[in-house]
């Protein structure tokens, strides 16, 4: 066995182990996924480059197994992510990352807001 096979089966643990969050996704055609498992990083510490503050953004962050994703977000495309705490939607600003090779993909979020 590789080594980039043997990182791929780790991410079993280590991103949809005992310390992962349900996560369900809703892709562009409507294609519901329920039963998905991932790292969630809620807030995050920026510094301002100008004047070195540091600010909390409190976009979610999730990580994903790409071998647990019947499809995979592309740039460009709008999926409704939900968590535990609520509805979001992956950033059109930040698209995802993580290619092939490292077996795990990463995507921005942002509330999604309710009108009335």
């Amino acid at each position: 066995m590789n080594l980039r096979d043997l990182a791929e089966q780790d991410l079993a643990v280590t991103l949809e182990g005992d310390w992962s969050t349900p996560v369900a996704l809703v892709a562009p055609d409507g294609a519901e996924y329920t039963d998905l498992k991932g790292q969630v990083l809620y807030d995050l510490v920026r510094m301002n480059p100008e004047n070195g503050e540091r600010t909390v953004c409190r976009n979610p962050i999730v990580s994903l197994r790409r071998s647990s994703l019947p499809r995979i977000p592309v740039a460009g495309e709008t999926w409704l992510v939900t968590l535990s705490d609520g509805q979001y939607v992956i950033s059109p600003t930040r698209p995802p990352e993580g290619g092939e090779s490292l077996g795990f993909i990463r995507l921005y979020l942002q509330a999604v807001e309710q009108t009335e």
